[in-house]
This record gives C-alpha cells, structure tokens and sequence, in this order.
C-alpha cells in the first residue's frame, strides 16, 4: 500500500516537473526599458497596455482606447464642470479597429443626443465579463497579427502535458484502489487528480510575447520615461486630451493618467450606491440607499405580522420586569398588566399603522430605474437561497434615493433606464405594481460584435491552447467574469 503511494507521488512529481520546465521555457521575454523617446511607434494603445503590462491587459485599456478615440476626433471630452464632463460623439466613424468599435458602441448605447456623462459608462445592461472577455481577445488577435504576442503553449505542449498528465492520475487511481477496496475508489481518483493537474496546468498558462514584442515593448517603456518626465499627466482629466491628443491616451495605457482613466470607467462595475441618471433631460448623479429590512422593504402583511411579534415580546418582557419589581414594591401590582399592554401597543403600534396606511392608500411614484439589485437574504445557496429584489427610482427631484424592494416576478423583466410607474409604500418601501411607461433604450444595448477575427484560443488565461479545438466558439451564453490585471508600479 505504501508503496504504490510512494510510486504515485514519484510520478506527480515528475510530471510537475516537466509542468515548470515547459514554463521556464515558455516564460516570457525579459524586456529592459530603452532609452527615453517621444517618439510613438504604430501601435495602438489597447497593444501597448499589453505588451508593457507583461502581456496582461490591464483595466486602462479600455478606457485607454476611448481617450484615442477622442484624440482622433472620433468622439469629444468636454468639462462641463467640476463635477459633470461629457462624452459627445461625432458622427459615424469608420474603419476602427474591433475592438475600438466594441468601446464605441458602448458609448452610443449610452448616450442621450449623442452625449453621455463620463461617470456613466459604467452603466449599461451589458454583461461586463463577455464584454471585458470580447475587448480582451480582439486585442490579442491584433497583437498576434502584428507578431507582438502568441499564445504560451503550442498545441504540442498542451498534448504532451495532457497525456504526461494521465500517468500520475492512473497511478494514484491504482493506489486508492489498493487502498480502499471495498468501495473501488480508484476511478473517482483518478479522474479527480486527472483534473486537478489540468486546472494547474491551465493556471500557469498565459499569453507570452515573442522577440519583436519585447524590442517593442522596450521602446514603449522608453516612451513611459519620456512621458513621465515631461507631461504630468497624473494630474490632467481625460478632456484635455483636446491638448495633449495620443499622447494622454498612450500616458493612460502605460499607467501614467490614472485621473484620466477613472473618470472613464468604462470597463469597472457599476457602483451599487452611486447612479448616474439623464431623468429630466440632464446628467446627474444619484446616491442610492439600501435602508436596514428590519421594517422597510416587505409586503404590509409582513410588517403587521412582525409588529404583533415585536409587541408581544417587548410587552411580554416588560410584564417579567414590573412583576419583580411590584414584588419590591417598587411598582403597583394593579398596574403591571396594564403597563406590559400599553407597552407593547406602543411597539407594535406604528408598524401597524404604517402598513395600513401603505395598503389602503399607496402612492404613485414615477420616474426612472437607475439601480435594480438583488441581494442575498439568507437560505442555504443554491435554489433554497431567498433574494432580496430592490428598485431605486430616480424621480428627478432629489438626488438621493431610498432603494424599494418588490417581489421577484415583478423585478424580473425590468431594466435599469426603463421609467415607470409604480404604487409604493412610502412608509415600507414596498411596491405593489409597477408598469413600464418607456422601456430603456439599454434593452437592446447588450448586444455586440462578439464574433469574427477576436476569436482566437484565448479563454481565462490569454493564452490557454485546448487540445482540441472548439467544435463551436462561445457565444452570449458565456457568462464568466473579467480576469483582470492592475500593474504594480
């Protein structure tokens, strides 16, 4: 028995051997900076953020790309204020890049009258992850056209790691199987270690740069040096790219514009708390509070039921309190019921009163969905988690919102931008209905390029090779996250 563990973890450590010896090969080239230059080299600054980001495209990219596209004159940057500056857009471009036209296209969704406010391009119904996922490959593939970049294994290398991996998994099945006989635990071993050793193998795999990436990955860093001494770039917003033109987009790929690139968030989450809405014809931002469910968000019937129960609790205990102390004679016994009544009447009283009131005469609130959230209400995960469903309405006349909760089927088929109508507790947060008045021109924004040229072997880890190929590329049911990567300077 000991001895077939012994030859198994013999085996796995070869294999994890032969795993670091193709990654010590396949690493990527070293790359030193040269010298300072102000010279931009053709390449675009989606690229550049890859090659100088150690072939790892980082969150800058993409707003990189839109301050290219405002230096090009594509679009426009305009400071309105301290507080408000706007994207315009100038007219249908052509011949952009595809990925440049997947930022575009997010930026004509969002815009009322060919404008949108810089902090709302992180709204959008889109899915961020396929959205990040298609911007990533799209400028891999022109990093590969350009012989910049490739991916780190070659189909050889994924198969030979894959059949080498079959070795140590046969062998701990084999030892399982000695081990535990009565339950034939081998096969399930196996296969587990089978995968594990491929999940190891796809983590340490990437997209790696090839000899003429790194000359120009080396001239960029060059450039960076130049740029970082002279422009201050630190300090500039993203409209006065009207000054410096590329040369901020290019400061913002190689990490150097870190103003201008926050207040294009392009490719970061929408804030859950913080809604930009262009409810009453002008951009603003709307702050959204989710208040405490101890009462506020449920159905008037729930708190009736919970203001019975925390009234019979609170009387109850004041009941056990003045029974001790009418025994020292501290209180009078005639009044300990009484008293342990008008207690707990005065705790269950306004809820009460409150769903009452919501139910008999709920009021209309119309205006525009800038937040739909659902949130996690205990349970056990899985189909017996309950969620919590809140709607905050922006109404145009306060710019901050207490969030609503409404029921599942109701919040369902709603979308953030869709103004509607709803009857709602004002005291409870509680929507009965709701009816769509104007959908959300977002409905259809979702949907992008998502096929083409960008489709290359570049899943999670930019470079990951399957041993196989694809009998079909994935398409918008793919719902996987963004892998991103800030760079460490």
């Amino acid at each position: 028995m000991a001895a077939a563990w012994t030859a198994a973890a013999a085996v796995t450590g070869l294999w994890l051997l032969l795993l670091l010896a193709l990654a010590a090969a396949t690493r990527n080239p070293d790359v030193e900076a040269g010298p300072a230059t102000a010279n931009l080299a053709p390449h675009s600054p989606a690229v550049v953020d890859l090659i100088t980001g150690g072939w790892r495209l980082c969150d800058e990219a993409a707003s990189a790309t839109l301050l290219d596209l405002a230096a090009r004159g594509v679009v426009g940057v305009e400071e309105i204020g301290p507080e408000l500056s706007l994207v315009r857009l100038r007219g249908e471009p052509g011949g952009l890049r595809p990925y440049e036209r997947l930022v575009y296209d997010h930026v004509r969704a969002l815009a009322v009258d060919g404008v949108v406010a810089t902090g709302a391009l992180a709204e959008g119904s889109r899915d961020l992850g396929r959205w990040w996922k298609s911007f990533r490959r799209k400028v891999i593939a022109e990093a590969r056209e350009q012989g910049l970049s490739r991916a780190r294994w070659s189909r050889a290398h994924a198969a030979l790691l894959t059949v080498a991996a079959a070795l140590p998994a046969a062998a701990i099945g084999i030892a399982a199987n000695i081990s535990d006989k009565d339950h034939e635990a081998g096969i399930g071993a196996a296969v587990v270690s089978f995968a594990g050793l491929l999940a190891l193998m796809g983590r340490l795999n990437g997209e790696r740069g090839t000899a003429e990436g790194a000359r120009a990955a080396a001239h960029w860093l060059g450039v960076r040096a130049h740029l970082g001494t002279t422009g201050r770039f630190a300090e500039q917003p993203a409209a006065s790219v009207t000054i410096w033109g590329r040369h901020l987009a290019y400061a913002a790929a190689l990490g150097l514009a870190p103003r201008a690139v926050t207040s294009l968030p392009v490719s970061t989450p929408a804030d859950d708390s913080r809604a930009w809405s262009d409810y009453g014809g002008m951009w603003h931002v709307v702050h959204v509070r989710y208040p405490s469910r101890l009462l506020w968000g449920r159905s008037p019937g729930s708190v009736v039921v919970r203001g019975l129960a925390a009234g019979w609790f609170a009387g109850f205990f004041a009941w056990m309190l003045l029974v001790a102390a009418s025994a020292f004679d501290v209180w009078p016994r005639g009044l300990v019921v009484p008293a342990a009544l008008l207690v707990g009447l005065a705790v269950a009283g306004p809820p009460i009163l409150f769903a009452l009131s919501d139910l008999t005469g709920p009021v209309t609130v119309e205006g525009q969905i800038v937040r739909l959230r659902r949130f996690r209400d205990g349970g056990k995960g899985g189909d017996n988690a309950r969620w919590t469903y809140w709607c905050a309405i922006d109404e145009g006349g306060a710019r901050e919102v207490r969030a609503m909760c409404l029921g599942g089927d109701m919040w369902e088929p709603l979308r953030e931008g869709d103004r509607v109508r709803a009857a709602a507790g004002r005291r409870t947060g509680w929507i009965r209905r709701i009816e769509v008045i104007e959908g959300s021109r977002l409905r259809n924004a979702a949907s992008y390029d998502d096929t083409g040229e960008h489709l290359v072997d570049a899943p999670e880890n930019l470079g990951e090779v399957p041993v196989l190929p694809d009998p079909a590329p994935l398409r918008s049911t793919d719902q996987t996250r963004p892998y991103r990567h800030r760079r460490n300077e």
